[in-house]
């Protein structure tokens, strides 16, 4: 082959190149004016979160003059998606048909909050890392954990809590979820023993040694405080000790003093005055 042909085929091949993509770019600008003209938005589904309403959401992600329609919407999200709104980790938006999209807010995983010292709350996972400050109170019945202190906290970084107890308190927090034993409340002390708080009555668990059956028993002994208010230990309970004291409120005694009841460990329903 001579050096004319080479360079003909070369020539060639390079305008067969620009064509294509000429082509590409006529067919993506057509599909465009189409898709412009033939999908605007008429109809926005929310789903995910009730912490912001509908129209909320809506003005966050259809922040543009173009964002009227329903194929620019739904591709600006997905090659730039937002994701800095409190509370929420990210978006998704999907066409429902021609003129509807749905917005689907995937919300921050939160076990619990700390407060800080300038009041704001702290939230934070499963894992012990901040996900959330916030000057806002989101009441969803999350954890609040007394007794932790956090210095200069940052989102993404672990609270102050060693990983020994942050494990205990996750497999605590999963048992109460599962036996709908929520407190308001759980307190640490200096050696990571923990209290959970009720509205009547605290729960004294001590460490993580015998969790499930500290749990058990306290679930089979609730419902026999008839409404007292006090304290239901249960730090010393294990295998070889099943007795658990009941020690009732100042308020609550009738001689005004704190006096503890003992609280039969087998049976969990019958109640002796201690000495």
């Amino acid at each position: 082959m001579s050096r004319r042909q080479k360079r003909r085929q070369r020539r060639n091949f390079f305008f067969a190149i620009i064509e294509w993509l000429f082509a590409l770019v006529l067919l993506l600008i057509i599909t465009a004016g189409f898709a412009y003209f033939l999908c605007p938005i008429k109809e926005v589904k929310v789903e995910g979160t009730d912490l912001y309403t509908a129209k909320e959401i809506q003005e966050y992600i259809l922040d543009d003059e173009y964002s009227t329609n329903a194929v620019y919407a739904t591709v600006k999200n997905k090659l730039f998606p937002k994701g800095d709104a409190e509370f929420i980790d990210s978006f998704q938006v999907k066409m429902t048909g021609m003129h509807s999209i749905k917005i689907i807010c995937n919300e921050k995983k939160i076990l619990g909050y700390v407060v800080g010292d300038d009041g704001k709350y702290i939230y934070f996972n499963y894992n012990g890392k901040i996900v959330e400050i916030s000057e806002t109170f989101v009441d969803r019945g999350y954890m609040k954990v007394e007794g932790v202190s956090c210095e200069s906290p940052e989102i993404g970084s672990k609270l102050s809590i060693g990983k020994t107890q942050m494990g205990y308190l996750s497999s605590l927090i999963k048992i109460l979820h599962k036996n709908d034993l929520m407190p308001n409340v759980v307190s640490y002390d200096e050696e990571g023993r923990i209290v959970l708080s009720y509205d009547e009555y605290n729960i004294s668990l001590g460490s993580s040694v015998y969790l499930e059956e500290k749990i058990d028993r306290a679930m089979r002994i609730i419902p026999q405080l008839d409404g007292r208010r006090g304290t239901l230990h249960l730090e010393n309970y294990s295998s070889a000790s099943t007795d658990i004291i009941f020690e009732m409120d100042t308020e609550e005694s009738p001689e005004g003093a704190s006096e503890p009841e003992s609280v039969e460990g087998e049976e969990g329903v019958e109640g002796t005055e201690g000495e």
